[in-house]
């Protein structure tokens, strides 16, 4: 479609365009190590550590983080839920 010379684009209907979020966590075990988080996240392993220890600050729901065994977990069904509900 073009008007006067500028392109718009159509928007997808809604179910199109929340499939592609939901493939995405599809694949990915039910818990992450952090630094797994932020490499498919594209975020610093920093970033993460920061959700935790500032999860007021950050918006972070309570129970994304499970600590086991002296090791940090993030839980990935918590995790799509927050990040749909972010965007």
């Amino acid at each position: 479609m073009q008007t006067n010379g500028i392109f718009m684009m159509k928007s997808k209907p809604k179910a199109q365009a929340t499939a592609p979020r939901d493939s995405f966590f599809e694949n990915l075990p039910d818990l992450l190590r952090p630094e797994a988080a932020a490499s498919i996240l594209g975020l610093s392993v920093q970033t993460i550590y920061d959700w935790r220890y500032r999860p007021q600050q950050r918006n972070v729901p309570d129970t994304l983080f499970l600590k086991l065994n002296r090791f940090l977990y993030l839980r990935t069904s918590v995790l799509k839920e927050w990040i749909s509900s972010q965007n």
